[in-house]
């Protein structure tokens, strides 16, 4: 089936369906480079749509769609991999002293139940806390700074010493992934950490079903990608040969100065590294500007934030990089986002893939 930008519409995307997903998704444990739970999941769930994949040496996983037109490909990626922590060191009385692995906010971690992975297969529960973790112990409490050097994770086991944390499998190494806390709220509020990006794999996901069900082509061959290394800045380094154009989806912004709220679409028109491809994101604006009313989309320059398809371009692959993602506030905390932008992002993505805007039409 040819799909035109005129026949993609928002109305057709299932929010509830993404939803649903970004609930099953943000429950699998991956911190940066951590796939054992998430990759077999991605592989059984595309294999339910017909779909093959390839895994590279990086652990990204690949899906590759042949286009109405074979003499060129493009790449749709949303990464995997979750802000998390990792264990510097097993302390004298039982509890790790942990270091940040992506820009994870410890204000926004404290007190959350962990998972710490080691490194031979056990896991063993936690709870992330500053070291002056009591209002009712320390009158540093409040005013502690929460840094590296400040926070810990306290075993939620019997443990009263470094080798009683050992003897459960816990060393210097270790991953730590928070629990999610998801909550979908009835009026399709959405509370979880992980919405970045794990909101954006949904998105994918519903782009892929929708392709394989309907039996739509894309504009172009596509190759959507999942990378695992995103959170440290070069998950999107190495692209496979052919690749011409490379679009994240990931997380927007919402605070003062981008005029955005969590039921938006945000195109990304540069980052902390500088601008994206100027051609490519004028074409998801005109794309944008096609699908949706005025306040239901935007175009912003995040302050510290980048992405794979940055990471892509600065990083010497001839890609054209370009950017887009659903709104969201606490970013690397526990987010809030809207269905509404789940969905925007979703009919931005299957217009984007069918080749909406390739004429200079909305």
């Amino acid at each position: 089936m040819s799909r035109t930008p005129e026949t993609v519409s928002v109305a057709d995307v299932d929010a509830g369906w993404l939803v649903d997903e970004l609930g099953r998704l943000v429950a699998l444990d991956s911190p940066v480079g951590y796939h054992a739970a998430v990759l077999p999941y991605l592989e059984g769930r595309l294999a339910e749509w017909g779909y093959a994949t390839e895994v590279d040496n990086k652990h990204t996983l690949y899906v590759r769609v042949p286009g109405r037109d074979r003499s060129r490909c493009v790449c749709v990626g949303a990464h995997l991999d979750t802000v998390g922590l990792v264990v510097s060191a097993v302390l004298e009385d039982g509890e790790l002293r942990v270091r940040r692995v992506g820009g994870i906010s410890y204000q926004g971690s404290e007190g959350a139940t962990c998972r710490v992975l080691c490194r031979d297969g056990s896991v063993v529960v936690g709870q992330v806390r500053c070291e002056h973790h009591s209002v009712h112990a320390s009158e540093q409490s409040s005013t502690a700074p929460r840094t590296d050097d400040t926070m810990r994770v306290s075993l939620a086991a019997d443990v009263s010493s470094a080798a009683d944390a050992r003897a459960l499998g816990v060393g210097e190494g270790a991953l730590v992934a928070l629990a999610p806390e998801f909550e979908a709220l009835p009026n399709g509020y959405v509370l979880s950490r992980f919405v970045d990006d794990k909101g954006a794999v949904a998105v994918a996901l519903d782009v892929l079903r929708w392709l394989a069900e309907e039996g739509v082509r894309p504009a172009f061959d596509t190759l959507f990608a999942f990378p695992v290394y995103e959170e440290v800045c070069h998950g999107g380094a190495y692209v496979p040969d052919g690749v011409s154009e490379y679009v994240a989806l990931d997380i927007t912004l919402v605070g003062e100065g981008y005029g955005s709220d969590e039921h938006q679409v945000g195109i990304i028109a540069g980052d902390a590294h500088g601008p994206y491809d100027w051609d490519l994101t004028n074409l998801l604006v005109r794309v944008a500007g096609g699908l949706f009313d005025e306040g239901a989309w935007n175009v912003q320059v995040p302050l510290d934030y980048s992405t794979d398809a940055m990471a892509a371009q600065i990083l010497g692959a001839n890609v054209a990089a370009a950017a887009f993602g659903p709104a969201c506030t606490s970013t690397h905390g526990r987010e809030r986002c809207h269905a509404d932008a789940l969905a925007r992002t979703d009919a931005l993505c299957r217009a984007y893939v069918v080749g909406a805007g390739r004429d200079g039409r909305g």
